[in-house]
C-alpha cells in the first residue's frame, strides 16, 4: 500500500504572516524547509504532497523536490479551498479524500517544527500495528492530567472525597493535536472525515506536540529549535 505524507500549507496567514516560508532557526526558507526535511527522512512515504495556493510554497516545494527529493509534488490547491474561511470539513470530505484512490494518507503540518523524521516513522509503525488490531486510522494526541475546571466547578474530578487529589489520578483528558492524521483514503471517503470510527490515539509528549497558531509561538518554537541545533541535536 502506498503511504502518501501530505503537508498543507494555505496562504494568507493573518497571526503570522508568511507563517510557510519566513526564515526559521536558521533555515532560510522556514518551518517548510524544515518539515520537508524531516519528512524526507521517513524512508517508507511514497510521495510528499504539498498542498498550497501560494506560488512561494509552490516554487519552494519544486525546487526541493528538484534539489532533494523527488517524492516532493507540489500541488495547487483550488481557491476554495484556500482561504480562512473555508470549511476544514469541506477541505477534508470533498478534496484530500479524494486526491488518491486508495493507499494511506499521513498527514502533517509545518507548524509542528519538533516532529523529527524518527518520531513520524515510529507513529507511522504504531499505525500499522493499530491497523492489524482493527483500528481505522491514527491520531497523535497530548495527554492532559491536570485540574480542568467547567461552568465554576471540576471537571475532571470529583472534589468531595478529596479536595486536590494527585494529579496522576486524575482522569486524563486527550488533546488531538493535529501533528498526525493517519487514515487510509477510502475509509476517509467512507466517514467524510479525517478521523475514522475507530481511531487508535498515539500519546505525544507535550513538549514534541508543541505548535505554532501565534507570533509569540513562533519565536519560542524558533529559540527552541535554533537552542538544539546549537547543541549539536538533530532536529530533522
Amino acid at each position: 500500500m502506498e503511504v502518501i505524507g501530505f503537508i498543507p500549507a494555505r496562504a494568507g496567514s493573518e497571526r503570522v504572516p508568511q507563517k510557510n516560508t519566513r526564515p526559521f532557526a536558521g533555515f532560510e526558507h522556514g518551518l517548510l524547509e524544515l518539515k520537508l526535511r524531516q519528512m524526507t527522512g521517513v524512508a517508507a512515504l511514497d510521495e510528499i504532497v504539498v498542498s498550497s495556493n501560494d506560488p512561494a510554497v509552490l516554487d519552494y516545494a519544486a525546487l526541493f523536490a528538484r534539489d532533494h527529493d523527488s517524492r516532493v509534488t507540489p500541488l495547487e490547491r483550488p481557491e476554495e479551498y484556500g482561504t480562512s474561511a473555508t470549511s476544514m470539513a469541506a477541505f477534508t470530505a470533498d478534496y484530500i479524500a479524494h486526491l488518491r484512490p486508495s493507499g494511506l494518507l499521513f498527514w502533517t503540518h509545518v507548524t509542528h517544527p519538533l516532529v523529527t523524521a524518527a518520531l513520524y516513522t515510529r507513529i507511522l509503525d504504531a499505525y500499522r500495528v493499530a491497523k492489524a488490531e482493527g483500528y481505522d486510522s491514527l491520531v497523535t494526541v497530548t495527554r492532559h492530567q491536570k485540574f480542568f475546571w467547567r461552568d465554576g466547578r471540576p471537571f475532571n474530578y470529583d472534589p468531595e472525597p478529596e479536595r486536590w487529589p494527585r494529579s496522576q489520578d486524575l482522569t486524563p483528558l486527550f488533546e488531538i493535536n493535529h501533528a498526525v492524521y493517519a487514515i487510509e483514503f477510502p475509509v476517509m471517503r467512507a466517514v467524510r472525515d479525517r478521523v475514522g470510527t475507530q481511531p487508535q490515539f498515539f500519546e505525544l509528549e507535550e513538549t514534541d506536540a508543541l505548535d505554532i497558531d501565534w507570533q509569540p509561538q513562533f519565536d519560542l518554537l524558533q529559540d527552541i529549535v535554533t537552542a538544539r541545533r546549537a547543541r549539536g541535536l538533530s532536529v530533522t
